[in-house]
């Protein structure tokens, strides 16, 4: 008897928690919706309408939306998908322009649309803009390396931002990956 009464206790706090936390979860998706009101003058006097808009939430679409890469060196300007096939593609587990993280980006040099056909002439102080989200984003080139296809930890994150431009070399085969990389210019936007 003495040890069933610390159990049926115990699922009772458990319970008590559990429907504090669900109730209050609920209530804050309330609390946290931006709240309009529209104010008019009728002929009875003042009329107050509250009226509540639901809040922007980004989705994986969104996240994942297409963006256009400008390398003006090699006269590309593309856009940047999740299908290699398609044309240059995020790697997938890396961040994105403005979040701080290691960026990355694939693209072939000599099937499907072949966008990084000439990614060897990029220079150290080569301009690269990558429009995400509505914003520009402009990073220069800091050099390129020549690495093995084996090397599966190119895109690790690094703790800043850096942009990181990868396709199979020499071209015709996968054996190696240049990888071109590119500091943030200025955290602002262009």
């Amino acid at each position: 008897m003495r040890t069933r009464v610390p159990i049926i206790a115990l699922a009772l706090m458990g319970t008590l928690v559990v429907m504090f936390v669900l109730l209050s979860a609920e209530s804050n998706d309330r609390i946290n919706q931006p709240v309009n009101h529209q104010v008019g003058i009728t002929k009875e006097g003042l009329n107050v309408r509250p009226t509540i808009r639901r809040a922007k939430v980004r989705t994986r679409a969104s996240v994942n939306s297409a963006a256009l890469i400008n390398i003006p060196r090699l006269r590309l300007r593309v856009k940047i998908g999740s299908n290699l096939a398609k044309g240059p593609a995020w790697w997938p587990v890396t961040g994105r322009p403005g979040g701080g993280d290691t960026v990355a980006v694939a693209g072939h040099r000599t099937t499907y649309t072949r966008p990084f056909y000439w990614l060897e002439r990029l220079r150290p102080g080569d301009s690269i803009y990558i429009r995400w989200q509505g914003r520009v984003h402009a990073y220069r080139t800091s050099g390129r390396r020549i690495l093995s296809a084996k090397n599966l930890h190119i895109a690790d994150a690094r703790g800043h931002e850096l942009l990181l431009l990868s396709a199979c070399t020499p071209r015709g085969s996968a054996r190696q990956r240049i990888v071109v990389y590119a500091w943030p210019e200025a955290q602002g936007t262009r």
